[in-house]
């Protein structure tokens, strides 16, 4: 994993840039080409008539701005962004004010992550190739591990009503997160639905962890509750998951 720096580097880069924009020239031909397609319906639904859906296929609704960086060097900001999670695609317009119609896909590359407003997705290959690798929204990146998030979301298709008693069921896309912790040697524990469960991934520390979590009445299942744990957890002599 290549991320250990990543909040610094945020951090500098930003005082350094301020809000001006900027857009890397060799950005659409070097970057890793820009792909053209960028997928906006599922099963008939178009994503573009938000009306027609319950919940969001994206991150947000609405484009955000956002950064994009290769390794240690801001190839874009204030650019326009928004992660599609049924895709797994990150889409990217030259400014929030361009037509959506104009927004291109950024090509996943381990090397190039994005920050979105203040959330950061990076791009994690699977088995050292793209085809089934995906994006994670990084929630904390400590000195031994970090905190991953994957967007997941379920799609139900729409429904039509079974008499004139009844209303349609319109589409719904619901969220179905999951949590990783993440080592520095890149290995990933998947973190369970079930508290309990979630507990026996902290390995032999899993008491100490279950009385910190009594003692400061936290939620294992609430996001923000996990992101103080596993911020505790890596404070620990020995992290080992398992």
């Amino acid at each position: 994993m290549k991320r250990a720096i990543i909040f610094v580097l945020l951090a500098c880069l930003s005082t350094t840039k301020g809000k001006a924009q900027y857009w890397d020239k060799a950005f659409t031909s070097d970057l890793l080409i820009l792909d053209e397609f960028v997928k906006r319906s599922e099963k008939g639904i178009s994503f573009d008539d938000p009306l027609s859906y319950q919940g969001t296929p994206y991150n947000s609704p609405s484009y955000l701005p956002g950064n994009v960086y290769k390794d240690d060097k801001l190839l874009a900001t204030n650019v326009g962004l928004r992660y599609n999670a049924i895709a797994d695609e990150i889409e990217i317009k030259e400014t929030l004010g361009t037509p959506d119609e104009e927004a291109k896909v950024l090509t996943k590359s381990e090397d190039v992550y994005v920050k979105i407003a203040d959330n950061i997705f990076v791009f994690v290959p699977y088995q050292g190739g793209i085809e089934n690798g995906g994006y994670f929204q990084v929630l904390f990146e400590g000195n031994q591990i970090q905190l991953y998030k994957k967007l997941e979301k379920k799609f139900t298709a729409a429904k039509k009503a079974k008499s004139t008693m009844l209303q349609d069921t319109p589409a719904k896309f619901t969220d179905k997160p999951e949590y990783y912790i993440v080592t520095r040697t890149g290995k990933f524990y998947v973190l369970p639905k079930s508290k309990n469960k979630k507990l026996k991934v902290f390995g032999s520390n899993k008491d100490m962890i279950k009385a910190y979590i009594n003692e400061n009445r936290l939620d294992l299942n609430d996001e923000k509750d996990l992101r103080g744990v596993i911020k505790y957890y890596d404070t620990v002599g020995s992290v080992s998951p398992q």
